[in-house]
């Protein structure tokens, strides 16, 4: 499974799915318009609350097993948390590190997206990559 970083909108890519952060659904929804085959509704905590990290590395690990069962080969996953600076930084090493760890179970899943619109958001996920996955 390939790990990408990219610095554009997420609902430009043409990926199997998008992730969408949601305050509780995790739901699967169509893509509609957008294009997506689907929308994976992912429940994402709020920063700082009780076990907000925990909850977010399983989010995320639920949105990469969902995309497994719908047998997908790509999907896009935005930054989860934007403020403060320092909630953009263990957010981003969250989803990274989810993804790189749920890597040798991926069967169809091959490639994950991270996408980064501002120049601050993707210069902070890039340095996160290459602290937790210098290969």
């Amino acid at each position: 499974m390939k790990i990408q970083l990219i610095r554009a909108d997420i609902t430009s890519m043409k990926v199997d799915a998008m992730v969408s952060p949601s305050a509780s659904d995790e739901d699967t929804t169509s893509g509609g318009n957008l294009l997506c085959k689907f929308v994976i509704h992912a429940a994402v905590p709020a920063w700082g609350s009780a076990e907000a990290e925990e909850r977010l590395r399983r989010s995320t690990e639920r949105a990469l097993e969902r995309a497994e069962e719908l047998a997908l080969a790509s999907i896009a996953i935005p930054p989860m948390w934007l403020n403060p600076p320092e909630a953009l930084e263990r957010g981003a090493r969250i989803l990274l590190t989810a993804a790189l760890a749920y890597a040798p179970r991926a069967r169809s899943l091959q490639r994950v997206v991270f996408m980064a619109i501002g120049e601050d958001v993707h210069r902070t996920f890039e340095r996160v990559r290459q602290e937790v996955d210098p290969s």
